[in-house]
C-alpha cells in the first residue's frame, strides 16, 4: 500500500499537465460548468507546478530555488496589493491572494514548459 502511494505521489508531481487535465475533467463532471471547473483545476494544481519547477531547477542547475520562488511570489503579491490600493481605497486580501494564485499558475506553467524543453535539449546534448 505504501509503495502504491509513493508511485501515485511521484506520478502527480512529475506529470502536472496531465494532472491538470484529469482534474479539469473530473471537476467538469461534478460542477457541470466548464469555466468553474477550469478555475478550480488551476487552483488545485498550481502547487504541483511550483513544486515541479523547483524540482526541475534542482535537477538542471544542481541547487534549490525555493527561496527565490517564495520571493518572486511575495513580489507579485506586493504588486497586486499596490495596484489594488491605487485603483480602490479598500484592499481586498482575498482577491489579491486569488489573483496571486492565478498569476502563479501562469508563471509556473510557462516555466515548466521552458524547463522541460531545456531538460530535453540537455539530455540530448550530453
Amino acid at each position: 500500500m505504501l509503495d502504491f502511494l509513493i508511485v501515485l505521489l511521484a506520478f502527480i508531481i512529475t506529470a502536472p499537465i496531465l494532472m491538470t487535465i484529469l482534474t479539469y475533467y473530473s471537476l467538469k463532471l461534478i460542477y457541470q460548468n466548464p469555466i468553474k471547473a477550469f478555475q478550480k483545476a488551476i487552483s488545485w494544481t498550481t502547487i504541483i507546478y511550483i513544486l515541479e519547477v523547483n524540482t526541475m531547477f534542482s535537477y538542471l542547475f544542481g541547487r534549490s530555488f525555493l527561496g527565490y520562488i517564495i520571493v518572486l511570489m511575495l513580489c507579485v503579491l506586493t504588486i497586486v496589493i499596490v495596484l489594488q490600493w491605487k485603483n480602490n481605497v479598500e484592499i481586498n486580501y482575498q482577491k489579491a491572494l486569488k489573483l496571486l494564485w492565478r498569476i502563479s499558475f501562469l508563471i509556473f506553467f510557462v516555466l515548466y514548459i521552458i524547463l522541460v524543453i531545456i531538460g530535453i535539449v540537455k539530455a540530448i546534448l550530453v
